[in-house]
């Protein structure tokens, strides 16, 4: 409760208090961050290392960053505090979540791992869309989506078999790949909307594959079914930018 109360304070000044401070959101996404830890750390049954503490903080502080920057850049007028009161009961709802799934064992372990995942395509659309449709150098952009897919990979990775130095590598590939996207999208006609929605179904799908990899268990079927969603919903996206 008291980490959302936090994040509302600091989401909804960042983005009524005029003229803008740009450091508020980040200082908001830092107090998430070690709030989140020091929940995580008082599970009882939390045995984890400083990596896997810090793999918990990053999807609440990102939540926090992707709210204030999809906000800021798309929403107007009253909505904007409304939203900003929503997005910071969404982390704290994300923090929790963290906490409850420390413990595979757990009775909500489940239910709280889709939330989670939910929450991460959230938070990475909010990047991917805002961040194609800022007028940040390219370069800059590229490495902002690597780097936000990297660190949401990780998130979604943390329940593998496959944890510690080797799923951050792994991450680090999934975050290359997003960013040579994000690249290769500058040369086409979409707007932040279409562009968001192809970042994530690749984002998706790599994570997707990777996992099954990861957990041993990827078979042609699993592989087909990922193949025809990738395919489905990229064509869904050419289609509504051909006839918008």
């Amino acid at each position: 409760m008291l980490l959302a109360l936090v994040a509302a304070a600091g989401l909804v000044a960042s983005v009524t208090i005029r003229p803008e401070l740009p450091w508020l959101p980040w200082l908001t996404a830092l107090l998430v961050a070690l709030g989140t830890d020091g929940i995580v750390r008082r599970h009882p049954a939390w045995s984890g290392g400083p990596f896997d503490a810090a793999v918990s903080t990053f999807l609440p502080a990102l939540s926090v960053l992707g709210a204030a920057l999809f906000i800021d850049h798309a929403v107007e007028g009253y909505a904007r505090p409304a939203l900003a009161a929503l997005a910071a009961l969404s982390v704290g709802i994300v923090a929790f979540g963290e906490y409850q799934t420390v413990d595979v064992r757990a009775h909500l372990y489940g239910p709280f791992r889709l939330v989670m995942a939910v929450a991460t395509y959230l938070v990475a659309f909010s990047f991917y869309a805002v961040l194609f449709t800022r007028d940040d150098p390219l370069p800059l952009a590229s490495l902002a989506v690597g780097a936000v897919s990297m660190l949401l990979a990780l998130e979604l990775l943390r329940e593998s078999r496959l944890t510690g130095p080797s799923s951050f590598l792994v991450s680090i590939a999934i975050g290359i790949s997003l960013a040579e996207l994000r690249l290769a999208l500058y040369f086409f006609p979409l707007d932040g909307i279409l562009a968001g929605a192809l970042l994530i179904i690749a984002f998706y799908l790599a994570t997707g594959i990777v996992h099954h990899l990861l957990d041993h268990d990827l078979e042609w079927k699993t592989a087909a079914e990922y193949a025809v969603v990738t395919v489905v919903a990229s064509a869904a996206v050419i289609f509504a930018r051909a006839f918008a």
